[in-house]
Order: structure tokens, then C-alpha cells, then sequence
């Protein structure tokens, strides 16, 4: 099944940079009536804060690139602004109009209400993932829930943000899911995510979460892109070919590693490596789709027999610009492993593997 995760429609991903910067602003109603304890952070990361009494905001530490800057509050629809760092400002004032639509009752679910207890089982398998513990990763406010479905298509809606802890990584997420849907051949949702760390009870418990926090990045598309830059992959674990478009969608199930090239187009990371912006922006001259197994996991059915291994396909479906840690634009689809991803495995953008 492919699955595509959009934490919101197609906006790049934040770029990092050695220098940081700071941001400030207000959060203000209709009237210019300031909105104190509202929420400012980077979408997708750990970055955040609140409004003091007077509705103003200050964030330091902010690296440079494209960012998602999120106000929000509860009974206030959230507004996103698309911003670069540094530009011509660094003050960013917010206007919230009131959430007017009717908010779905508070479910009280039991025996009697079978039907919903299945459309979340089915839900959470989606929008959390397929294999995760329940008692690790779950949603708080489950009731906030609500869903539709036919013979082609399921969907949900939450009348409020999601509250999702996630005792394996290590992290407390909100996140204002705008779209979810699922047919017999896509899952896909699409959202605005905050993250924020959960302090550990004990030193044991920092260290799972250390060793958990890897072993999610390993094999993900951050790690394969981070390698791609550092022109690493075979040393990180990648085999991966250029695909001819033709094969798409008609793999044959033979051999990934295909000796006479009538699948793939070989290629060397450093010939698709185009132009470096100053803030670090890095341009890949790759226009087709890409086939990668993540040889240091094992699955227990292959796509390829000679390759037992997670196995992925990326395809650009527009201009790719990523960072050396790997952040990227949502202009590539995933299908196989890599697409799988669900809130359980999902780490925050500036989460750096050097410091898991």
C-alpha cells in the first residue's frame, strides 16, 4: 500500500544553518485584543513557545532557511505564515478569527458504540501506523474523533487538535489534522504537527528513547538523503538505482540488483548534486523515479529475492532542494517502506542524529 504523509500540503521543510536567529511577534483577535498563552512554534519541530499577558511572543534559536510559523489557541482557528530566515523582517503579528463551527459532542464510547470503536481501530492503523504499541503511542482525546465512510473511501475528522504521547520516542505531539483519507490502495493525511519533549523518569528511560529515536531515523528518508549529500550511501546502508520511467509501474519481481542495467540507470550521488545557496540549500539534478533497498534491515517478504530488505521508491515530482541533515521539500513520493511511516515512527525536523 503507499501511503503519503503531507504534515501540510506541499511546503518545503525548514533549513538549517550554523547561524541561529530570533523571531518575535504578537497573537491578537479581531479588535487587536491580545491572546495570552497562545502557541508560536515551527511546524514539525520541537520549536516553540507561548504568548505572555500582553499576547507578545519571542523565539531564539532559529536557524536560517524556510519555515512553517504556526499561532495557535484553543476556540481560535491556527494561521500559518511561510517564512524565510533571515529576511526582510524577523516580526511576525498574528490575527485569529474565532472557530465558529459546531464542535462535535464529546463521545462516550462503550459497548453499545461497536461501529466507532472500528472506524478508530481503523483510523489509528492509519494515521499512527500498523505496528506500534498501544500502550506506548495514543491519542488522549480520542473522542474528538469522527468519521465517514462508503465502499471506496474513509475519512475522519477532529473537531479539536489531536494530543498523541508517544512513550517510544519520547515526545508529546499536537497536531490540527485537516485531512485523512483512506482507500483500498493510499492512506494519506495532511496537518500541522508540534512536538514537544516528554522528560524521562529515569536514565534507563532516556537511553531507550535514544536507541528508539535511531533506530527510527535509520532507513528513513532524512537518513537516506543525508547520506545522499554526504555522498555515503553504500557506507550508510543504500543500495540505490536510477529507475527507467517505463518500469514504474511494471516491476518485475527478478532481481533488484539488475546486472545488465535494463531496470536502472547507475548512478553516482556527487553527478546530481547541482548548485549549494549560501544558506546551505543543496539543488538535485534528479528528474526520474529512484529504487532503494536499506540493506542493514530485513523484511520477511522481499519485493527482489536477492534483496531482503526494506525496500522503497522516491519519485521528484517537482524541483528538489534538501540540507546536509537531510531535510527536504514535499516534492517526492513515496511508495514501499519509506511511505509507511506513520505518528508512532515520526520524528521533529530538527531532530539531529548526532544528539538522539
Amino acid at each position: 500500500m503507499m501511503r503519503l504523509l503531507f504534515p501540510f500540503l506541499l511546503a518545503p521543510f525548514f533549513l538549517f544553518a550554523q547561524q541561529k536567529y530570533v523571531l518575535t511577534g504578537s497573537v491578537v483577535e479581531k479588535g487587536k485584543v491580545a491572546i495570552p498563552g497562545a502557541s508560536v512554534f515551527i511546524e514539525g519541530s520541537t520549536m516553540g513557545t507561548q504568548t505572555d499577558v500582553n499576547g507578545h511572543f519571542s523565539m531564539k534559536n532559529i536557524p536560517a532557511g524556510r519555515h512553517r510559523l504556526v499561532a495557535s489557541m484553543v476556540g481560535y482557528v491556527p494561521k500559518m505564515l511561510f517564512i524565510e530566515v533571515p529576511g526582510n523582517t524577523s516580526t511576525f503579528n498574528f490575527s485569529l478569527e474565532e472557530d465558529n463551527k459546531t464542535l462535535a459532542e464529546v463521545r462516550v464510547v462503550g459497548s453499545q458504540d461497536k461501529t466507532w470503536e472500528k472506524q478508530f481501530r481503523a483510523f489509528e492503523r492509519g494515521f499512527i501506523g500498523e505496528n506500534y504499541n498501544r500502550k506506548e503511542v495514543y491519542i488522549t482525546n480520542r473522542e474528538v474523533m469522527d468519521f465517514t465512510e462508503n465502499k471506496e473511501v474513509f475519512t475522519a475528522t477532529a473537531s479539536k487538535p489531536l494530543e498523541i504521547v508517544n512513550k517510544s520516542l519520547g515526545y508529546k505531539i499536537t497536531y490540527f489534522l485537516y485531512d485523512f483519507e483512506k482507500t483500498n490502495s493510499l492512506t494519506s493525511f495532511k496537518g500541522l504537527a508540534s512536538f514537544q519533549q516528554l522528560e524521562p523518569e529515569d536514565a534507563r528511560q532516556e537511553r531507550r528513547w535514544k536507541r528508539n529515536r535511531v533506530d527510527a531515523y535509520e532507513g528513513s528518508i532524512k537518513h537516506f538523503l543525508k547520506s545522499f549529500v554526504d555522498n555515503r550511501l553504500e557506507e550508510e546502508g543504500f543500495n540505490a538505482f536510477l529507475l527507467k520511467p517505463e518500469y514504474l509501474n511494471n516491476l518485475r519481481r527478478g532481481l533488484f540488483f539488475d546486472r545488465n542495467s535494463e531496470r536502472h540507470i547507475p548512478f553516482k550521488p556527487v553527478d546530481l548534486i547541482g548548485v549549494i545557496s549560501p544558506e546551505g540549500l543543496i539543488t538535485l539534478d534528479w528528474t526520474i523515479p529512484m529504487e532503494i533497498v536499506f540493506n542493514r534491515k530485513r523484511v520477511s517478504r522481499p519485493v527482489f529475492m536477492d534483496a531482503p530488505y526494506p525496500y522503497s521508491i522516491l519519485i521528484p515530482k517537482g524541483p528538489i532542494q534538501i540540507t546536509r541533515n537531510g531535510d527536504y521539500p514535499y516534492s517526492i513520493e513515496m511508495r514501499g517502506e519509506m511511505s509507511k511511516i506513520g505518528m508512532a515512527d515520526l520524528l521533529p525536523l530538527d531532530f539531529d542524529i548526532s544528539q538522539p
